[in-house]
């Protein structure tokens, strides 16, 4: 967005840099995804169960994998992934082939995305999500196609 290249931006919240202004428009629940084979799965998934299952998560720099150290460290210190990716969809992937579990926002399990074969999506106890925003860079004018775009997005507001 500094550069140009794009105008808008749907992000995790926060985002901490004063140069973009952001408007929260929903927050969205966070859910583990735990491969069928692993056995007994309890309906709703603590930190403590996480913890114990080898995990798969994002990048440790971005909102989202903050969100999940946070709400596994309730079970003590959070456990080093076995595998780190910057995609939620490959992560998915290796959940279904059975090489770990993870935690994923529920938006990514919907129409479009891949398919959530071979494995299980439980709710989190306690709940953990994240929020999520328009992101622009502050002070930036807008085309007419850019508000257009804007105003729709904002409709997405809770």
């Amino acid at each position: 967005m500094k550069s140009n290249a794009l105008d808008l931006g749907l992000c995790a919240l926060p985002v901490d840099d004063p140069a973009f202004e952001t408007v929260l428009l929903f927050k969205d629940e966070l859910v583990a995804i735990i491969p069928a084979g692993l056995g007994k799965i309890p309906k709703r998934v603590t930190p403590e169960f996480l913890s114990k299952c080898p995990l798969i998560l994002g990048n440790e720099k971005s909102a989202l994998r903050e969100t999940i150290d946070e709400w596994l460290s309730r079970a003590g210190p959070p456990p080093k992934p076995v595998m780190t990716f910057d995609n939620v969809e490959a992560i998915k992937s290796l959940v279904a082939v059975g090489l770990g579990a993870s935690i994923v926002p529920s938006l990514c399990l919907g129409n479009g995305h891949i398919a959530m074969t071979n494995a299980v999506v439980a709710s989190l106890t306690p709940r953990a999500g994240r929020q999520v925003g328009l992101v622009r860079l502050r002070n930036k004018h807008l085309t007419e196609a850019q508000r257009i775009v804007s105003d729709a997005l904002l409709t997405l507001r809770a």
